[in-house]
């Protein structure tokens, strides 16, 4: 069971407060979860309970008051004893003077581990709740203008009454600073005295570790005398790593006069605690009234905020008191801490996920990178805030609560993104890492306002114009008739994984009517080279050459020339030939154009819808349902299967076509259908091969299979 435990620790990484409860808080108060809720409820005849809280010049006494008041509402009966503080109350605590305190959660981890000011251990007291977090204000005299904590060596210091959980923290501090007691004048004033100090300039720093805003600190800071001290990222970083009960806060600009900038310092959390040997129903009914009247609370009290569930085990590292435990799992607050804990991991895990996918589909994502400069803009800001967010939880989340889960650091990441310093990291890398992302940012946002402003630009001057230079990979349409606005649906159709972008190279004196959406035009000579290249020929993925409308008997001879032109673009820049599709009109042209075509070794489809009407006609008259089964493959839809072309998977090279026929057929048992039908080679094409046409697959050989979308084809290669 304590191996079962353990492992569920360091799966979901548990807030230290469970990770620190004893197996027997967890066996006990399930077996009791229905009884002591009954009990507790029923029982109307509680022992009085003595707070011990602090002097009633602080903040604890009246919260004291405060909670006594409401707590009479629930038949419970509360004596508020004034003490020193934290380290009095725990040793109160300890010794049966009282049965409930509030301390600061330094001073609870140091008394529960015998640590500190305490010579032993202090394993009788339970946590009951975290209230608020109490920051370590630091007061400088105005006429000071200490810029580092170094320069507190050899400064009057008063760290309030001896014993007290400001003299402690204090002392932390400095010790962390790397001052030692007796390198300063070390002053135990309380509020009151250190008030008139300050004054008389008697005190050069004042600590006060309390709730804000502070009536205290208030009048130190109304007549300007004093200013408040911001402890600097570097000695907050030391801190948390020396003393992990300490939290990294702030004091919001504002909070007291002529306080016009955040204040960072460090806190801890201010606990109520009860001995372990407090009964069941009376810590049960106490936490049970705070909750239920945490409104009247905050107006009595209002240096304690919002009193809010959710926070009740900030910064407390002991176990918690059984009737306490209780309640909390009444209202399903453990769930809550886990369902934080395990969205952390599918937040991981989608952005794995992600990465995952964005590497599997680079291509397409390259695709649109390079197409889109608007979604190339985006996808550098995403990828800014994405990383950036990861770099700022893994550095920040152990002392900054602004990223102490991922989901959080996303969050306060665009904040402080937004804001420039709204959310401010603490560490080095924290802060390195936002003034990178902000950098950057800035950059992102103006090549993105420069760019919008150009499309505004271009669509206001030129209407659907766009750059030719920009489009590539693209389907280029050469010369203009009535197949060309149905060739362009089919080139778009919902069945067509990859939307390429089109466009049109067609004479002046072409007119097209009806314009199709997300079509560019180019308008010049389609046999010239320039109009090609306006065109971005050299950058298509391949062409389709009609006849044009308008050159009449002349249109097969302007298509050899276009043809011609393209083929010795192609080589003068180097690169592999465009594959074309022409269209000839006149059937005894088709060898000519045929010939031309082997110019630079290109790869060429010449169709004749002569040609191939005649021999449709004569097939289907011997074979009823050809042309049904022809309309059926060479129409993009969804529901139906075309024809499909993709280069031999490398896992075949070397293998006889045969394999691969049964690599298909292993595919169908898994529902992926596809039959391969013709391999082409060297500018030959063999349909339905046999052994002596194509027997070893061969480098470069294509595959001409009839499936439901390319991708299918795709799946030989896991084959």
């Amino acid at each position: 069971m304590g191996l079962l435990v353990m492992s569920f620790k360091k799966i979901f990484a548990f807030p230290k407060f469970i990770a620190r409860t004893t197996i027997f808080n967890f066996v006990l108060c399930s077996c009791l979860l229905q009884s002591s809720c009954t009990t507790a409820l029923a029982s109307d005849a509680l022992p009085v309970l003595r707070l011990a809280t602090g002097n009633k010049s602080g903040v604890y006494y009246p919260l004291g008051i405060a909670i006594a008041e409401v707590a009479k509402e629930a038949n419970l009966s509360i004596e508020v004893l004034q003490s020193g503080g934290s380290i009095e109350n725990l040793h109160w605590l300890s010794q049966g003077n009282a049965e409930l305190c509030f301390a600061q959660s330094d001073a609870v981890y140091y008394a529960f581990h015998g640590a500190g000011r305490f010579a032993g251990k202090k394993s009788n007291i339970r946590a009951i709740a975290s209230f608020y977090t109490e920051p370590v204000q630091i007061v400088i005299r105005k006429s000071l203008q200490l810029k580092d904590i170094s320069e507190f060596k050899g400064k009057r210091i008063s760290v309030g009454p001896a014993g007290g959980g400001s003299e402690a923290n204090a002392l932390a501090i400095l010790e962390a600073s790397g001052i030692t007691i007796n390198e300063i004048h070390l002053l135990n004033l309380n509020y009151d005295d250190t008030l008139k100090a300050l004054n008389e300039n008697k005190v050069d720093i004042c600590f006060i570790t309390s709730g804000i805003p502070s009536d205290v600190i208030k009048d130190i800071l109304k007549n300007g005398a004093a200013h408040l001290f911001e402890i600097k990222p570097d000695l907050l970083a030391r801190l948390i790593e020396i003393d992990p009960f300490f939290i990294i806060t702030s004091i919001p600009a504002g909070t007291y006069a002529q306080q016009y900038e955040n204040i960072t310092t460090v806190g801890v959390s201010a606990q109520l605690v009860a001995r372990a040997d407090l009964p069941h129903d009376a810590a049960y009914k106490l936490i049970q009234t705070i909750f239920i009247r945490a409104d009247v609370i905050t107006v009595k009290f209002p240096q304690i905020g919002n009193i809010n569930i959710r926070h009740v085990f900030k910064g407390i590292a002991i176990p918690v008191a059984e009737g306490a435990l209780t309640f909390y799992q009444e209202k399903g607050l453990y769930r809550a801490e886990l369902y934080k804990q395990l969205l952390n991991y599918v937040l991981a895990l989608f952005s794995l996920l992600a990465i995952l996918l964005a590497i599997k589909y680079r291509k397409i994502i390259s695709y649109h990178f390079n197409k889109n400069e608007i979604a190339r803009v985006f996808l550098v800001l995403l990828a800014i805030w994405v990383f950036g967010s990861i770099i700022l939880y893994l550095s920040e989340h152990k002392i900054n609560d602004n990223y102490a889960r991922l989901v959080l650091s996303f969050w306060s990441s665009l904040i402080n993104w937004i804001s420039f310093g709204q959310k401010e990291p603490f560490t080095l890398i924290g802060r390195t890492t936002s003034v990178i992302m902000t950098i950057l940012g800035i950059g992102g946002i103006a090549w993105l306002t420069g760019e919008l402003a150009s499309l505004f630009v271009n669509k206001k001057l030129f209407g659907r114009e766009k750059k030719m230079d920009t489009i590539r990979n693209h389907y280029l349409i050469i010369n203009w008739n009535e197949k060309g606005p149905g060739i362009v649906e089919q080139l778009h159709n919902a069945d067509e994984g990859e939307k390429r972008p089109i466009i049109i190279l067609v004479d002046a004196k072409e007119k097209i009517e009806d314009q199709p959406p997300n079509v560019f035009i180019v308008q010049g000579n389609p046999s010239n080279e320039a109009s090609l290249k306006n065109a971005n020929v050299e950058k298509a993925y391949s062409v389709i050459v009609l006849a044009s409308s308008s050159q009449g008997e002349v249109s097969d001879a302007q298509s050899v020339l276009t043809i011609l032109a393209i083929r010795k673009i192609c080589l003068e820049n180097s690169i592999p030939q465009i594959p074309i599709v022409a269209e000839i009109i006149d059937p005894q042209k088709v060898q000519l154009v045929s010939f031309a075509s082997t110019k630079g070794n290109g790869y060429i489809e010449i169709v004749s819808s002569k040609n191939i009407e005649k021999n449709l006609l004569a097939h289907a008259a011997v074979n009823p349902g050809l042309i049904k089964l022809f309309d059926n493959l060479l129409t993009f839809d969804e529901k139906e299967s075309e024809i499909h072309n993709y280069k031999i998977p490398r896992n075949f090279i070397g293998k006889k076509f045969s394999q691969l026929v049964g690599a298909t057929l292993q595919l169908r048992d898994k529902g992926t259908n596809v039959i391969p039908v013709a391999v082409y080679r060297n500018g030959k094409m063999y349909v339905n091969p046999s052994a002596d046409q194509v027997d070893i697959l061969e480098e470069g050989d294509i595959l001409f299979a009839i499936c439901d979308k390319k991708e299918d084809l795709q799946a030989l290669n896991n084959t």
